[in-house]
């Protein structure tokens, strides 16, 4: 007891006007279940900064406290864009704080609020998720497991950026799970969390994939796939009830995207996409979803197909799973940059092999193969191979010729003619704008040795590529 009669009173401690570790707080400017946020400022620091302090009392539940450790320790390991920056941190004994960056843009809940629960417009409900998808993907980079992704944390800024906040019940891979170890049961936001985390597992990172897959479903119909149930039966509800299917309620949504929100939503982990880098893929690119019956329904399932589901629920074991990164790392998107005018067969059976040997490799992979053309004319010729449009489609018809051999489902391939007048760096933009693991060229020439006053385009996208360049010679 001596201990507790040495501990100051939160609430004495942290007053608009008093000074903490150099930090002058300000107002309170949010008060949630666990935290409480103020404004501070500290000489120096250049940046708004916020003060998350955890709340203490005799009705607080103890997750306040171990997720305040919890944060603390993710955010000291976290290096992303997407993750306000760490200013400092007080002891949990004597002044419990910390301190980070208070990052620009507002609540998703106040954009969905402001339009009457959905977003009207599809294409900036898909640029979000996008957007969302890549940043839970730098997290998992890093072996960290959000695990409580919702609307309230998640701010959208201008241009649909995203920022992640709130890690209290996040879970990072390398260090001890304090949640698991005091808690014995499933913790997280009830509309939200996976069937796995109802089991009260917390170390899978499809757990997060499952959360998007309600947010995407919110986003377009305005309702919750599974309620909001607040009993250990209702949240079981998800481990064999499939919702509602997207286009029963709005007619408008596409084939391609329903299949993506009812597959985000299957009950078992491996069933759903295996990385939010593949996620983020197929919604930029919806080209390459794989249309299922997931995606022609327009009614829930029978009673017969849910009792069916039940009876397998009854035996449900989560998998165990390998870190989140090793998912990222399986998931790869590989450009292939290919010379429609070269006509070395050698130089094209290698490349060919090369790439598929890459696809095999990375099950989660998938290949774009891209050429590039000077801008298409403006006028329109008699014959269709002299329009605009003709010319992209003759590149169109090479690259599809191109990639036959490799046998790939067409989910993981898709073809792009892009207009550049410097073609090498129009490759380096694209890979960065895709996030690309990795740019496969091919070269009949040897790279020149000496230093010479210009460049060409091999290696110019050699030294300015944002991934690796992996060459083929013949």
């Amino acid at each position: 007891m001596a201990i507790n009669k040495q501990i100051e009173s939160i609430n004495e401690i942290f007053q608009e006007g008093k000074e903490i570790d150099g930090f002058l707080i300000g107002e309170e400017v949010h008060r949630g279940g666990m935290a409480v946020l103020y404004e501070a400022t500290k000489e120096g620091v250049l940046y708004p900064i916020l003060l998350k302090v955890p709340r203490v009392g005799r009705d607080q539940p103890v997750e306040s406290l171990i997720g305040f450790e919890t944060e603390l320790t993710i955010m000291k390991a976290l290096k992303s864009p997407y993750v306000p920056r760490l200013a400092g941190a007080g002891n949990m004994a004597r002044k419990p704080y910390i301190a980070m960056e208070r990052l620009e843009g507002r609540p998703l809940t106040e954009l969905l609020e402001e339009q009457g629960g959905r977003l009207e417009d599809i294409s900036q409900t898909v640029e979000i998720v996008a957007n969302i998808a890549l940043a839970v993907a730098s997290l998992h980079a890093q072996d960290v497991i959000h695990l409580d992704l919702k609307p309230e944390n998640i701010l959208i800024g201008k241009d649909n950026k995203i920022a992640l906040i709130d890690f209290g019940l996040a879970h990072h891979m390398r260090y001890p799970d304090l949640l698991v170890e005091q808690m014995r049961k499933g913790v997280g936001s009830a509309p939200y969390i996976s069937p796995e985390q109802v089991m009260g597992m917390r170390n899978d990172w499809r757990s997060d994939i499952f959360a998007i897959g309600v947010i995407l479903y919110e986003m377009l119909t305005g309702q919750i796939p599974f309620g909001a149930p607040s009993t250990i039966g209702g949240l079981r509800k998800r481990m064999w009830m499939e919702p509602l299917p997207p286009r029963a309620i709005r007619k408008e949504v596409p084939l391609w995207l329903q299949e993506v929100v009812l597959r985000c939503l299957e009950p078992l982990a491996s069933n759903r996409y295996q990385s939010s880098t593949r996620l983020r893929q197929l919604l930029r690119a919806p080209e390459g979803v794989q249309l299922t019956e997931r995606a022609e329904k327009l009614y829930p399932n029978s009673a017969w197909q849910n009792m069916k589901r039940w009876f397998r629920a009854a035996g449900y074991e989560p998998s165990p799973c390998p870190k989140p990164s090793s998912a990222q790392d399986n998931a790869p998107l590989i450009i292939a940059a290919i010379d429609t005018r070269q006509n070395d067969e050698v130089l094209r059976n290698r490349m060919q092999t090369t790439a598929k040997n890459l696809l095999l490799a990375y099950p989660e992979s998938r290949l774009i193969c891209l050429s590039t053309i000077s801008s298409t004319p403006t006028f329109e010729g008699s014959n269709e191979d002299e329009t605009a449009s003709g010319i992209v489609r003759g590149h169109l018809v090479q690259l599809m010729d191109w990639a036959k051999p490799l046998q790939m489902p067409t989910e993981r391939v898709s073809f792009h003619v892009l207009e550049a007048m410097d073609p090498a760096s129009r490759i380096v933009e694209f890979a960065e704008d895709n996030q690309a693991s990795m740019i496969l060229i091919g070269a009949s020439h040897k790279i020149p040795t000496k230093v010479t006053p210009w460049r060409t385009s091999m290696t110019k996208i050699v030294e300015e590529a944002p991934c690796s360049v992996h060459i083929v010679r013949t």
